[in-house]
């Protein structure tokens, strides 16, 4: 039989789901293993949670250098040495420094688990800092900032959140080219020992994991302390001014619409993500189809609601046509009039609904994505049924309290403007 392209498939309706358990391994360091296991999966993936965010940092890019340069060199290995000893593994490591934490994630074949954890357990413990690959690092993120400062996204980006968060916040340490200046060696010694050596919050661990892999990761353990995170950095802060950056012979300009939120903690969140995906979380969205569908002011626009573990936002951002940024500005506040006062169709719902249901079943799909979720777990406290409850809470949403929910949390009149370009 012909397929008949103009029908959409049948869709279906979950009726039932159960969020896959993750094992808790308490090690004689005190430390928790988090393990979700594979049998099927050859690699493993480990996290190891470290409390080296840049919420701990004194000095701007101090916690995002000393997080990337602690594995260019140690007493007893080289950057390079280091490199090649994981490439004879067939491993590959990242270090990636958040707001709230740093994280190294590591893959690797079971077999091989030992000896990179050896390699990474110098490195946290032994890293030499040295001036060369120091120099190396703060030219090189000169050069990015050059480049990052010609991007309407970024001057965007960075003027939306100093709007929008206290300057004390964490959230708004972008990095200004004499900041990588007063990075010191004795700086970045300094925040290591505060902040990484010896110290580990947690370790998250996915693949093919047995008793032995759970042992390997325990002994690794033993070199360090628990580390427990107590970050605080909520602060209110008054609704800034809009503002508009102007930039010579930029025929692009990108803005953002949106302002402070609740986060993952409270009540409210979940069906917020479910109103925020009506208004521009998928494609199917009003401000894809509005802006982009029907009137072609962009190719591409989005909302978004981003959580950290003690403060949130919520906004919309677009790339446009600098001659077009008032009136693509103007729709975005109609749409959100229009969510905040009317009530949506059932069938509109409804598909968003089914969507972000099978957004979260797509992120349980293998353990390695599997794990990404229970780290959420993890970071902010939920229970193991967090999620299937998260589900019947969808579900049973009506357009009525997405009404009421929008008029709370994203009325326009509370939101701040930013544009750059043109």
């Amino acid at each position: 039989m012909a397929l008949d392209r103009k029908i959409a498939p049948d869709t279906l309706t979950i009726e039932k789901f159960a969020f896959p358990d993750c094992e808790k391994h308490l090690t004689p360091s005190g430390h928790t293993i988090y393990a979700v296991t594979s049998s099927n999966e050859e690699a493993i993936k480990l996290e190891i949670v470290l409390n080296a965010g840049i919420c701990k940092q004194n000095k701007n890019a101090l916690a995002a250098a000393a997080n990337s340069l602690m594995s260019e060199g140690t007493k007893l290995r080289s950057s390079i040495q280091i490199a090649d000893e994981m490439d004879s593994f067939g491993a590959y490591f990242q270090t990636k420094c958040l707001i709230d934490d740093s994280t190294i994630t590591l893959y690797c074949l079971k077999k091989h688990l030992n000896s990179c954890l050896s390699v990474i357990s110098d490195f946290l413990l032994n890293p030499q800092y040295l001036e060369s690959e120091r120099l190396i690092y703060i030219n090189n993120q000169k050069e990015r900032l050059k480049v990052q400062l010609e991007k309407t996204g970024y001057l965007c980006r960075k003027a939306f959140y100093n709007a929008v968060f206290s300057e004390t916040s964490p959230i708004v340490s972008f990095s200004e080219s004499i900041d990588y200046d007063n990075i010191s060696r004795e700086t970045l010694i300094q925040f290591h020992e505060n902040h990484i050596h010896k110290q580990v919050v947690y370790i998250a661990i996915a693949g093919d994991v047995n008793q032995e892999v759970i042992n390997t990761v325990s002994n690794f353990l033993n070199n360090f302390n628990v580390s427990e995170r107590k970050n605080s950095y909520l602060q209110n802060k008054a609704k800034s001014e809009n503002v508009v950056i102007r930039k010579d012979k930029s025929i692009q300009a990108t803005l953002r619409v949106g302002g402070k939120m609740i986060n993952r903690k409270h009540n409210d969140y979940r069906q917020l993500q479910l109103a925020n995906l009506v208004l521009g979380g998928y494609f199917g969205s009003r401000l894809m189809k509005n802006i982009r569908e029907d009137k072609g002011l962009t190719y591409g626009i989005y909302s978004t609601l981003e959580s950290y573990l003690d403060d949130a936002c919520f906004y919309v951002e677009a790339d446009v046509n600098a001659k077009k940024k008032e009136l693509v500005v103007a729709e975005i506040t109609n749409e959100l009039n229009m969510l905040c006062s009317t009530n949506i169709p059932e069938e509109e719902l409804n598909k968003a609904k089914n969507y972000l249901i099978g957004s979260i079943l797509r992120g349980i799909d293998g353990p390695f994505s599997l794990l990404d979720r229970h780290r959420i777990l993890i970071d902010y406290g939920f229970e193991q049924n967090y999620y299937d409850d998260f589900i019947e809470i969808i579900k049973s949403t009506t357009p009525e309290e997405i009404r009421l929910l929008t008029a709370k949390y994203f009325n326009p009149d509370n939101l701040v403007t930013v544009i750059c370009g043109g």
